[in-house]
């Protein structure tokens, strides 16, 4: 059971019920077609990990709900490499794939290919990693792009070639090393934070490590389930 404790009075909702969808597709109505919502699962205590190494430990049938609902309003499922290669990704059913990856490195990646889930996959990568990309995910389209001083591929360079493809609603689901560039090039439109009531785990920080910006955030939904487990909306655009 689900309890939609922001807006103040918002209801409940029983996820076995077959509408259960269809409800949350509403609750999580984007605000705009062209946004950036990242999606992050965490613990108490900041961990995007579990015991064993990746998020899935630390994810539920109701998080994969809510997670499936937010891709579906999305055009395109943005992440980075890091996460292609510790997680077991599934490709969305309906929108995109692009991942990110300044090396070309996608070594040992488990995109997930059953139940007819044959989505576009875009790499975004450099000149000197296009080659390795494309031996990696044969399937995949690849678009070259230039990296910063950083030696990174910038953020906003990230979002533009996803828009120019005509994929403006994105949903951007880490690792922590990318949902902290999105968040420091101020692109992030709306964060969708699962925390569940857990401590401890692997040293990665939800948000990678170092400083983060100070952000202001405003409460736009906020679910709490039988298990404690919190499903938080929160806008950073007035």
């Amino acid at each position: 059971m689900l309890r939609r404790v922001v807006p103040v009075g918002g209801g409940e909702l029983d996820i076995e019920h077959p509408d259960a969808r269809r409800t949350l597709l509403d609750w999580y109505a984007p605000h705009s077609p062209e946004h950036v919502r990242l999606t992050l699962v965490s613990t108490l205590d900041g961990r995007a990990a579990g015991g064993d190494g990746t998020s899935e430990s630390l994810t539920s049938r109701t998080d994969r709900m809510v997670l499936g609902v937010i891709r579906q309003h999305a055009d395109v499922v943005l992440v980075g490499a890091e996460t292609v290669r510790r997680e077991s990704l599934r490709r969305p059913r309906r929108a995109a794939l692009a991942i990110v990856t300044t090396s070309g490195d996608l070594r040992g990646h488990r995109l997930s290919t059953a139940e007819g889930r044959t989505s576009p996959v875009l790499v975004l990568t450099t000149a000197a990693g296009a080659d390795r990309a494309a031996d990696a995910v044969p399937d995949a389209a690849i678009e070259t792009l230039t990296t910063g001083p950083d030696g990174r591929i910038p953020a906003t360079a990230i979002i533009a070639a996803l828009r120019a493809r005509g994929l403006v609603g994105i949903a951007a689901e880490g690792g922590p090393a990318l949902a902290a560039q999105l968040l420091a090039a101020d692109l992030v439109d709306e964060l969708c934070l699962t925390v569940v009531p857990r401590l401890g785990g692997p040293d990665l920080p939800v948000l990678g490590g170092g400083a983060a910006p100070v952000t202001p955030l405003t409460a736009r939904q906020l679910l709490v389930d039988d298990a404690g487990a919190q499903y938080g909306r929160w806008s950073l655009r007035p």
